[in-house]
């Protein structure tokens, strides 16, 4: 059992510990023009962001150094994705050097400490680092790809396409064979799990003969998830796979050749939100007694799930469901799969396991690929465990051993000929009692979030809890690090309904990411899927006009919610020299400002919300 240590500072902002809110005003594009040049720009004030076009697997500094006054350096995605941050690299100054783990805009965001806008000029570079060449594609360093060796797998995320290559990769003795043997170099990647399905696909987008391997774990302990050579219908013999990645683990993706082939390839990641319809097999149903029951399934779910490491007998899902069991005696198991009309149902069974793996991540128990149309099943005296589709559509029966009692089997049924067509099904049990109460401790119904003018209200219900000892809630700012928020307990156990509310009103600015940790009595815990909450309170300044003026200044502010503010006529050293405190409500506001004392010269106007941060910043020049 891991232990977990949680510190909460109350009464605080907790993301300026590690970053500063991605709300600055866009300033100018410093993206430098080629490998070994930079850009800079002399007049950078804090409050601002550059954008930089950046490439994947290039290395580049953004740096203040040398400028006066106490810098902060945070880097995000232009989808707000936090990417990095730095205060005091340089004495008071800010400093990044970062390597691009994918193709586009970044956003350099520079504040005052602590997390404030200024006046004053600063210095930005931009520096982009001259390459090595090491003789082939993107990604080189010296003598191989910069990430030949797991322990330098370069990090991918959900919407990621990144470019690159195993010319001049070296062999990894530490790969094992998992689903697709290890026959070329290659080089790796990591995710980090989000209790999604994840497509890592290389479909289209190689100039070789390509593999993909999927492990999780560690670079020194790694587990087998999925494999694929040549996926169906990707052309040049180009691989994709398909996992659920669950939160809090780290997957590794290794990209390889046939043969000995090596060449350039692009691989993509695409995130496809988490499945609770039997169609996927983390919506799987249980099935017990030995009762005869009817399934139907018009698709294969989100995501198709059968690679080369599970597949076995089958190719992929047509129209399939799946489901679990668990036997709490020891027997034999035979069952008989009837289509209503005569067409071609296939299936495969996976397990005795400790618990249910989601998809599953060996070659099956028992399956059948038989293209004859008529009933498939379990039966004593079959005698084959799997099925090429010239076999009698039937697999010798399952015995339960006194050491695979209470473990859990999962099932695939594939309707191949996919016209729709119904099935029964009907148990045959000799000895073998099924466990009908097979589920989880906690089954979620719905976890999701709004963002409300005070707060971020989240809430989650479940169907049933079973020995549930509370829930932590959890929020992130880059799905890296999470703090906990709040400990709501849980109802024991629980046959009906139950619904949750929680609120979170020290939310920070940008975009938040909460998930529900489930702790049971004994301490084991399980995590929800995360959901992404983004506060922006969209504060405006529209125009200040007349701009120069002598005496007076109109503001036209839009503002998205009600909330008093404070309007300050700042100086260039960072002085305030007038302060105002008006009321916006939702909509455009005009308000006008007498500035008839103040002295000629060049100023900022800014608008500071109640905990003192600058929301919106524009220059005037009094006369």
């Amino acid at each position: 059992m891991k232990s977990i240590s949680v510190l909460l500072f109350l009464g605080a902002s907790v993301h300026l510990a590690a970053q500063c809110p991605n709300n600055n005003s866009f300033y100018t594009d410093l993206t430098p023009s080629a490998p070994g040049e930079s850009e800079s720009d002399n007049c950078v004030w804090g409050g601002d962001y550059v954008t930089v076009d950046v490439v994947s697997g290039e290395s580049y500094t953004f740096s203040m150094c040398g400028t006066s006054w106490d810098s902060m350096m945070t880097l995000y995605k232009d989808d707000g994705t936090f990417l990095a941050f730095n205060d005091d690299e340089c004495d008071w100054q800010s400093e990044i050097e970062w390597t691009a783990t994918f193709s586009g805009e970044v956003h350099v965001v520079i504040d005052k400490y602590y997390c404030n806008s200024n006046s004053s000029c600063g210095t930005l570079t931009v520096s982009w680092a001259d390459s090595v060449s090491g003789g082939g594609g993107p990604g080189i360093s010296g003598s191989g790809p910069a990430n030949d060796d797991c322990a330098d797998a370069i990090p991918i995320d959900c919407g990621d396409s990144v470019d690159g290559t195993t010319t001049n990769a070296t062999d990894d003795d530490d790969a094992e064979d998992c689903g697709v043997s290890i026959s070329a170099p290659g080089v790796w990647y990591s995710f980090e799990g989000n209790d999604e399905y994840v497509t890592f696909s290389l479909c289209d987008e190689t100039d070789y003969d390509s593999k993909i391997n999927i492990y999780s774990g560690t670079c020194d302990d790694m587990y087998c998830r999925a494999g694929n050579d040549d996926q169906y219908g990707c052309s040049n013999y180009s691989s994709e796979v398909t996992t659920l990645c669950y939160s809090g683990t780290t997957y590794f993706i290794f990209v390889q050749g046939y043969g000995n082939e090596t060449g350039d390839f692009t691989l993509s990641v695409e995130c496809h939100g988490y499945s609770d319809v039997p169609q996927d097999c983390s919506g799987g149903i249980t099935i017990c007694d030995d009762n005869t029951f009817g399934g139907n399934a018009a698709s294969y779910g989100l995501v198709q799930e059968l690679n080369d490491v599970n597949r076995g007998c089958l190719t992929v899902e047509h129209q399939s469901q799946w489901f679990f069991f668990s036997p709490i005696t020891p027997g034999t198991i035979e069952f008989e799969l009837s289509p209503t009309n005569g067409i071609d149902y296939d299936f495969a069974i996976w397990g005795p396991y400790e618990s249910i793996t989601c998809p599953p991540t060996e070659s099956p128990l028992r399956c059948t690929y038989s293209a004859l149309y008529e009933p498939t099943g379990l039966s004593l005296g079959a005698g084959d465990s799997s099925e090429p589709p010239s076999g009698d559509a039937w697999v010798e029966a399952i015995t339960v051993n006194n050491d695979d009692v209470d473990k859990y089997y999962v099932m695939l049924i594939d309707n191949w000929t996919a016209d729709n067509t119904a099935y029964s099904f009907e148990w045959n049990l000799t000895g073998v009692i099924l466990n009908c109460a097979l589920q989880l401790p906690v089954e979620f119904l719905e976890f999701s979030g709004k963002v409300l003018p005070q707060r971020n209200e989240l809430y989650w219900a479940t169907a049933s809890e079973i020995n549930n000892s509370h829930f932590e809630v959890e929020r992130s700012m880059d799905m890296i690090d999470w703090e906990v928020i709040s400990f709501i307990p849980g109802m024991g156990t629980v046959y009906q309904e139950t619904e949750y509310i929680v609120n979170d009103p020290n939310r920070p600015f940008g975009v938040c990411y909460y998930r529900i940790k489930q702790v049971d009595n004994n301490g084991e815990f399980s995590y929800s899927h995360t959901i992404a909450l983004e506060f922006n309170p969209m504060i405006e300044i529209l125009s200040l006009f007349p701009n120069p003026t002598r005496q007076v200044i109109n503001a036209s502010i839009q503002a998205n919610e009600s909330e008093e503010v404070n309007v300050g006529l700042y100086e260039l050293t960072g002085r305030l020299v007038q302060e105002f405190s008006i009321q916006l409500e939702p909509g455009v506001n005009l308000f006008t400002f007498d500035i008839s004392e103040v002295e000629q010269g060049l100023y900022t106007f800014r608008i500071i919300n109640d905990i003192g941060q600058n929301v919106a910043t524009e220059r005037l020049f009094k006369k």
